[in-house]
């Protein structure tokens, strides 16, 4: 079992939206790789990364990511 969540539905917002996750990954100053293990739940996301993102993408953190942090 994974130390961290997953996160599915953003991964499934950023293929909706045909934004790569290199893109995101160069974004957050880290390398595609890392933010992978992120992603599958393999590393923590921080709340400043989050933050990030969501300010760039103009999407919530509630719908996202916030329920992961609980």
């Amino acid at each position: 079992m994974p130390k961290f969540k997953s996160y599915d539905k953003f991964k499934g917002w950023l293929v909706e939206h045909r934004i790569k996750q290199s893109e995101v990954a160069e974004l957050l100053g880290i390398t595609e790789a890392n933010l992978n293990l992120k992603l599958n739940g393999k590393q923590d996301i921080s709340i400043e990364q989050v933050r990030t993102i969501c300010s760039n993408y103009g999407i919530s953190a509630d719908t996202y990511f916030i329920l992961y942090f609980f």
